[in-house]
């Protein structure tokens, strides 16, 4: 098969999941061997909070990590959101490689998987939000070549023709299903209600103070299950155009137990986007304990840690010294002292300072929440 060929092919695959949004990862695998990168993403994003409202992907790993914590440090959403439709886009129109160097986006997160630059478009915008597509390439490429972009320039089009059939044919239980599936990979509780309160999606059953009963979201608390119907009164208003504004609230609710409490955020779904699955807002979970956990995991998979040095990392951006480490984990100083030194070796630190700061560029989202 030729190139000619090959384009062809990734066109009708694109056009393909414009008609079934199941298909989408694999048109967009079909884009990532053309361009040549390691995967390929659409994603669908609000305005102005620069929240993912959905995504496809295809050959990415690690969608939760980018979704909970990176996708806040990517320069490249703010700089999308500012270009119309039809836009060409690579790292090198906003940003040089000091900048790219200095973001934890670039200089943590991509480069434990080999990736660095990327080639893609603008391919709808409104007022709500705007949809980006993009190919994820290694460093070795560098950035896209002339013909790779008059490459991305042939291919935008169609992904933008399909991506509109997919939105005019209201195909929102398969969009909902992609939704849904990428919510699963977030570390939080999310729970997607109806006005009326009813869930239309949880990706978990119930916590210690919080639980999901015949199809009903309930708090231990009655000061938050109040909190939580105004929210959900406003965003019926919001929604309704009754209001101006932005309608969304963070409140605390209390465990059963007595253990740290959880904290809430209410925040609308966009009405364009999801009138047909009859659900208005999301509601985030936040729970520290179990944030904690992931953090720790997720030092280990930045760096390539061992359980017991991921657990020290966590423990030094949380504030403990080494000695208290020692003692809470009945361990020796001895044994936590070569722990360090083996996390300076994995992170390039030089210096405890600049270690806790590289520790804490990647999971500094979840340190902020736990505050």
């Amino acid at each position: 098969m030729g190139h000619g060929d090959d384009i062809i092919a990734a066109i009708t695959r694109i056009h393909a999941a414009g008609l079934d949004a199941t298909k989408w990862p694999d048109a967009l695998a079909g884009v990532t061997n053309l361009i040549g990168g390691h995967g390929a993403s659409l994603e669908f994003i609000e305005r102005p909070s620069l929240r993912h409202h959905g995504m496809y992907s295809y050959g990415l790993p690690a969608v939760g990590a980018y979704l909970e914590y990176y996708a806040p440090m990517c320069p490249r959403l703010p700089y999308t959101a500012r270009q119309p439709a039809g836009s060409i886009l690579y790292d090198a129109q906003y940003c040089d490689e000091d900048a790219m160097n200095a973001n934890p986006f670039y200089a943590e997160f991509l480069a434990a998987y080999d990736m660095r630059y990327f080639l893609g478009g603008v391919v709808a915008c409104s007022p709500h939000d705007f949809v980006l597509t993009g190919v994820q390439t290694s460093p070795k490429r560098g950035h896209p070549t002339p013909a790779k972009i008059k490459l991305m320039a042939v291919l935008l089009p169609h992904i933008q023709q399909a991506t509109d059939v997919m939105r005019r044919l209201g195909d929102l239980t398969k969009t909902q299903s992609a939704f849904q599936h990428t919510l699963d990979w977030l570390v939080d509780g999310v729970v997607m209600l109806a006005a009326d309160g009813a869930v239309r999606y949880a990706n978990v059953a119930g916590h210690d103070g919080i639980a999901v009963r015949r199809g009903v979201l309930k708090l231990a608390s009655a000061d938050a299950t109040t909190k939580l119907g105004e929210s959900l009164k406003a965003v019926c208003r919001l929604r309704d155009s009754e209001a101006d504004g932005e309608a969304h609230q963070d409140f605390i609710v209390s465990r059963r137990s007595g253990a740290t409490a959880y904290s809430i955020s209410v925040r609308p779904l966009l009405a364009a986007a999801d009138k047909a699955m009859d659900a208005v807002a999301l509601i985030f979970i936040r729970d520290p304990l179990t944030r904690r956990q992931s953090s720790t995991k997720l030092l280990g998979q930045m760096f390539g840690l061992t359980a017991a040095e991921a657990a020290l990392a966590n423990a030094l951006c949380s504030g403990f010294s080494p000695d208290e480490f020692a003692r809470e984990s009945n361990i020796s100083s001895n044994t936590v002292y070569t722990h360090i030194r083996h996390l300076k070796e994995k992170t390039g630190s030089s210096r405890m300072a600049e270690l806790i700061r590289k520790l804490n560029n990647v999971q500094a989202s979840v340190v902020a929440e736990q505050k």
